[in-house]
């Protein structure tokens, strides 16, 4: 910690002049941002490297939007940015690194809400609101670092999603419903390209999610997943099909030894395709899921983030299909949603 310090301050110190053909202010203002959350084994030129990365991909955005992809560099896309931002502080045991979205919504309307669950439990949730708040937390740690010589980083993700019954009349605005997704990745970054896009990391995850209740009321899935990142310019996609491991029947309604939902992948289907495209610091999502089947079931989601305030993004999504939540995996919801985002995509 001491060295951090004695570093900001050589930093903080330093004369513009000393930082020449080099963006100076800007350079200056991403190490003094970065050094006293960076691994203390870091040193200064590591920081200008990463950081002047970061300056070349922000001045390739703002002054060749339209630049052949086949000249850029892969710190020159949003996802291998984000990369680049995150090693600076994976190796800091004292942080906590964004890992999906971080957000908070007060409003997300539902036309028609799923009170089907609840019909048959002691559950007061028999007469949901159509309009109540989500929040998303979502962070990973680094478990160890290169474990197959300078590539492989294992992850431990952790995502917490809730359902705010925040405008209750009738109960004391209590939360509906939250999902737990605790996954173990193992990620690697990639350098194959195709058709023109770079395939910047495969994931290999563990993935386990739960709404953390019992009995009647209990959903949960444990999947085996692999992720694979693509990008081009300002456009990044990703392709994440899964086999979920089967569990056994149940002997009896609400068994905890016993399979919750042995439906789940007919409705939330086998597979999810997101993508992203940016310009001009707005952030435009799609999301897909499906099961394959004639009957055609999954999911769709839009989304558009944009610049509220330095650390706040505005955030519009629009969501058709099965899965919202686990509670309501086999219902067929269509939601609208409006808030405030603190960690995007990237």
């Amino acid at each position: 910690m001491h060295q951090s310090k004695w570093l900001a301050f050589l930093i903080a110190s330093m004369p513009l002049s000393s930082f020449a053909d080099e963006a100076p202010s800007r350079l200056q203002e991403c190490l003094q941002s970065h050094v006293l959350t960076a691994d203390k084994s870091s040193t200064i030129t590591e920081l200008s490297r990463i950081c002047e990365d970061l300056i070349s991909q922000s001045e390739i955005q703002e002054n060749s939007v339209h630049e052949n992809d086949s000249n850029q560099d892969i710190s020159q896309r949003p996802f291998a940015k984000r990369l680049k931002i995150e090693s600076l502080d994976r190796s800091n045991r004292f942080m906590l690194t964004p890992h999906k979205r971080n957000y908070f919504y007060p409003f997300s309307h539902t036309r028609k809400p799923n009170n089907l669950p609840y019909q048959n439990t002691n559950s007061s949730f028999t007469n949901l609101d159509h309009t109540e708040a989500e929040l998303q937390l979502s962070i990973k740690i680094l478990l160890r670092e290169s474990i197959f010589e300078n590539n492989g980083h294992l992850y431990l993700g952790y995502t917490n999603h809730s359902f705010w019954q925040v405008y209750s009349d009738t109960d004391s605005a209590p939360f509906r419903a939250t999902d737990h997704q605790p996954e173990l990745i193992l990620s690697f970054t990639n350098d194959w390209k195709l058709a023109g896009f770079q395939n910047s990391a495969n994931q290999f995850i563990i993935n386990h999610q739960s709404n953390g209740t019992g009995g009647l009321l209990s959903r949960s899935w444990n999947r085996l997943m692999i992720t694979s990142i693509f990008e081009r310019n300002n456009f990044v996609f990703s392709l994440s099909p899964w086999y979920r491991i089967p569990e056994a029947k149940q002997k009896f309604p609400g068994d905890p030894d016993g399979d919750d939902n042995p439906d789940i992948t007919h409705f939330m289907g086998n597979f999810e395709f997101s993508s992203a495209y940016t310009r001009s610091d707005n952030l435009y999502s799609l999301m897909l899921r499906n099961n394959l089947d004639a009957d055609n079931k999954g999911a769709v989601e839009l989304g558009w983030s944009f610049p509220v305030s330095q650390n706040i993004r505005g955030q519009l999504n629009y969501f058709n299909g099965y899965g919202h939540s686990l509670i309501d995996y086999n219902q067929d919801l269509e939601v609208f949603t409006l808030g405030i985002i603190f960690t995007d995509l990237f």
